[in-house]
């Protein structure tokens, strides 16, 4: 009878991530192991090789939360609460891939290899986003003929905050972070803001 594992897939994949954002994509894997009270041939044996560990470790994740919340569609708050909300949700995502994505570029994978798992890919995420705006105008809460360009706008807006953090090792501080987020969640909100005196569609058809 084979032995049960005493430590899972997650908490050495776990454990990895926390172990490359620490000390960059080249650290031992003797310190992982080391770590998990484990040896570097043991977790070689569980994922075959190095470049697997590392991609199953900080490949981003196939369904994140903020596709989950952008299928609900438009709730009853202002354009702006709304915006913000999928916003802070969009920056956790992006916080959370970036430095994950960094390293695996700087460890030679292919953008190939990091995406071709059914993982998020920039177009995916500006999709969904669109396909947001578009229920948002169809109740008409925004008003818009390039949809997609706000989409990919909105994301690039964030994107580019978080990256730069990144790359100069200076980490929004909470505060900042808020502010910024609710000030573009306000600069696009009134941006998009249908015409006075345009009235929902909901109440157009009644």
């Amino acid at each position: 009878m084979a032995r049960p594992r005493l430590i899972s897939d997650d908490q050495i994949l776990s454990m990895m991530r926390t172990c490359v954002l620490e000390h960059g994509p080249a650290v031992s894997l003797d310190t992982v192991a080391e770590r998990l009270h484990v040896t570097g041939p043991a977790l070689l044996k569980r994922f075959g090789t190095r470049k697997e560990l590392l991609l199953r470790a900080l490949r981003p994740p196939d369904d994140p939360p903020i596709l989950t919340d952008l299928a609900r569609g438009p709730d009853s708050r202002s354009l702006e609460d709304q915006l913000v909300s999928h916003f802070s949700r969009a920056w956790e995502f992006f916080a959370e891939v970036i430095p994950c994505i960094s390293a695996l570029r700087e460890s030679g994978v292919t953008h190939q290899e990091i995406m071709n798992n059914g993982t998020i890919g920039p177009a995916r995420l500006v999709n969904a986003v669109t396909g947001w705006l578009k229920q948002a105008k169809n109740q008409g809460l925004v008003e818009s003929k390039t949809l997609e360009s706000v989409a990919t706008a909105m994301l690039g807006a964030l994107q580019v905050r978080v990256f730069t953090a990144h790359v100069l090792r200076d980490p929004e501080s909470a505060r900042s972070q808020r502010e910024y987020i609710r000030d573009i969640a306000r600069l696009f909100a009134r941006a998009l803001l249908p015409p006075m005196g345009s009235k929902p569609r909901a109440a157009q058809a009644r």
